[in-house]
């Protein structure tokens, strides 16, 4: 029965991805440009940088956030074995030669994890609803008489994050990389593990926690490669086969999507954590918000303040994003796996480290006006 629900499940998501793919083929480029901005690393390279200029708890629960889901997304992949459109159709027990749909490839398309839940959709909602929620806190915390408290305007932030989970969900079944229920179980569970994680005090990190949260994503999801690879002699890594087989072209496919990547990464991130805890954090004493709070007001100081905020965004996001570029060696890939978790951990020490200078600096200025 279960096999039945999923073939049903599997024909009908075909069937609307190539009605999306029908439809809305002259927006191809755009819809490729949604699917990079829900990527799981700009939780890392954006998200989490923008949210921490504007508050220290946002930032840092923005952070754990995004470690937790993307942890969770690769223990459920593993798990739940899911398929992809665009291997799927090309499966010979499945279709017929000559007999099975057609699907367009894209660039994005050949990710070489296993499709359920999809770590696009699941990370990008678990990690905005930390941004939205604060952004809603804020809003409802103005003087009653402000226009903040307005309930259209008090509403929208929910409304940009449904459009934005919608707009994610779109673009991952218009490349034919998810199917619509992967989506829906992705968005679903990164609702649940933003709701959740959003309570967490920040004031409770320690930098042994995070030292053992690193040991731990890593130790745990190898435990469970090992269990699945020996116990059930299940290859965790069939997916990678799969999408190398059946992707149309072969330089297409990244080890960047693989599972173990996003553990290098979650595992790094959380280690830079744990540094930054201990070197930098308990510098700054019970500062809890960035450099927002200089903003306010209408006074020469306020919108110097305010543009001097805006420019260093600008150099953040810019530092972060490049560190895509940086050309690390595919094989062997236990070294590439081990300099993405130094790069990561190099990176969340930075991004705290620069933040935290900022606001210093910020604060040092408003004493001298």
């Amino acid at each position: 029965m279960p096999q039945v629900v999923m073939l049903l499940l599997h024909l009908e998501g075909v069937s609307l991805i190539q009605w999306l793919q029908t439809t809305f083929s002259g927006f191809a480029e755009l819809l490729l440009f949604l699917t990079r901005m829900g990527d799981p690393r700009h939780a890392f390279l954006v998200y989490f940088p923008l949210a921490l200029v504007f508050s220290r708890s946002v930032g840092l629960r923005t952070l754990l956030v995004a470690i937790i889901s993307e942890w969770t997304n690769l223990i459920l992949k593993w798990m739940l074995h899911g398929e992809r459109p665009f291997w799927w159709i090309k499966d010979p027990e499945i279709f017929e030669e000559g007999r099975a749909p057609q699907l367009d490839q894209y660039s994005l398309t050949c990710e070489t994890g296993p499709g359920s839940p999809s770590g696009h959709c699941m990370v990008t909602a678990a990690v905005l609803w930390v941004v939205t929620s604060a952004l809603v806190s804020d809003l409802s915390a103005a003087p009653s008489n402000s226009w903040k408290r307005n309930p259209i305007i008090r509403a929208a932030p929910w409304l940009i994050y449904s459009l934005i989970l919608s707009a994610a969900g779109v673009s991952r079944l218009f490349i034919a990389t998810h199917f619509p229920h992967q989506v829906l179980f992705g968005t679903a569970v990164g609702i649940l593990i933003g709701y959740v994680f959003n309570r967490v005090q920040v004031q409770s990190f320690r930098p042994r926690m995070c030292m053992v949260l690193s040991a731990g994503l890593a130790v745990s999801a190898m435990g469970l490669y090992g269990i699945l690879l020996h116990l059930f002699s299940v290859d965790p890594s069939w997916s990678i086969k799969k999408a190398m087989q059946w992707c149309a072209n072969p330089e297409w496919v990244h080890l960047g999507t693989t599972p173990f990547f996003s553990v290098a990464r979650d595992s790094g991130s959380s280690l830079g954590l744990a540094v930054a805890l201990h070197s930098i954090l308990p510098q700054v004493g019970t500062v809890k918000n960035g450099a927002h709070n200089s903003v306010k007001g209408n006074s020469s100081e306020g919108r110097t303040v305010g543009v001097s905020t805006v420019g260093f965004l600008l150099f953040l996001l810019s530092l972060t994003l490049s560190t895509e570029y940086w050309v690390l060696p595919q094989e062997p890939q236990e070294l590439l796996y081990s300099l993405v978790f130094i790069k990561s951990a190099f990176l969340t020490v930075a991004v705290i480290g620069l933040v935290t200078g900022f606001s210093k600096l910020v604060q040092k200025k408003q004493k001298n006006w």
